[in-house]
């Protein structure tokens, strides 16, 4: 009897799971049907979600992807930074209640992406439980640090990202107080004058990042990037890694300069492309006289 009764609380408990599960695919399949009528939905600067489906197990979303952004090849190679950009994107406005339905209902998760200028595809599947870390992951953060975040992981899809023939970003991680961008240098007297030219690429920077926020929408968000960053009590710091001679050099942005760049102190400082130019003219006169002629009283550390 006992047996039986054991028996019977079981297949009650399964028919309330299964009854409740039953809703709650009905209201994530109505929802969808809603979504559809509002698409094409913009996400920023990774694209668009064009459809959403629902075969009673999955959700399919089709997005168009902005492959200057980045593109779909990169996509494809860095699956763990895309299911947190995309946990950041959709977990916000109109999209986190169809978030938190999918998982509730158990069911699991795919997209596709079609790259706006190449047409290729990209494919991400996500079972309830990747979905459900993904979104917890995100949960605790404020606005302040998604932004942070969701830029961080979405250059990092690009990496690693040439910057000119010698240099290339192949690092970022976020420490508890400072984002950290890692270069690797590959010519072998850039390496051996690195430190004497640590003041001059700290003003650089600075100067770069005084010309990134002077123009539209893209420089209105590094703005909003940078003020972030303060806001989160997370500096700036760059490591500089020479591959022939193994030399290494870093130096450090705190919030308070990140503030002074925000303030328009660092403003009416030469453009990426003056520097380069800069540059260049240093190359020709150090081949010229065989002299080192970087200056490393630019800044003082």
């Amino acid at each position: 009897m006992k047996r039986i009764f054991n028996s019977l609380i079981l297949f009650v408990i399964a028919s309330v799971f299964f009854i409740s599960c039953n809703e709650q695919k009905k209201e994530l399949k109505e929802l969808i049907e809603k979504f559809n009528n509002e698409c094409p939905v913009p996400l920023g600067d990774i694209g668009s979600i064009n459809s959403v489906s629902f075969d009673g197990e999955t959700v399919e979303m089709k997005f168009t992807s902005n492959e200057t952004y980045a593109p779909i090849s990169s996509l494809s190679e860095h699956p763990q930074e895309l299911k947190e950009i995309l946990a950041m994107s959709l977990t916000q406005g109109s999209s986190r209640k169809l978030v938190d339905l999918i998982i509730s209902a158990n069911c699991s998760f795919k997209t596709i992406f079609v790259g706006n200028q190449s047409g290729q595809r990209a494919e991400l599947f996500l079972t309830t439980n990747e979905l459900g870390n993904a979104v917890e992951k995100t949960s605790n953060m404020n606005d302040k640090q998604k932004l942070v975040a969701s830029m961080v992981l979405g250059s990092k899809i690009k990496l690693p990202l040439a910057i000119d023939n010698m240099m290339k970003l192949v690092g970022l991680s976020l420490t508890s107080d400072a984002l950290v961008y890692k270069y690797e240098i590959k010519d072998t007297e850039t390496g051996q004058n690195m430190n004497s030219a640590k003041s001059l690429m700290k003003y650089m920077v600075l100067s770069q990042m005084a010309n990134s926020m002077k123009g539209g929408m893209i420089e209105e968000r590094n703005r909003q990037f940078y003020q972030a960053l303060v806001d989160c009590k997370q500096g700036l710091e760059y490591e500089y890694h020479e591959l022939n001679t193994g030399n290494k050099m870093s130096f450090r942005i705190s919030t308070d300069e990140i503030k002074e760049v925000l303030n328009g102190k660092w403003d009416n400082q030469p453009t990426a492309d003056e520097w380069e130019d800069f540059s260049n003219t240093l190359e020709g006169i150090g081949e010229e006289y065989n002299d080192e002629i970087i200056p490393d009283t630019v800044w003082e550390d």
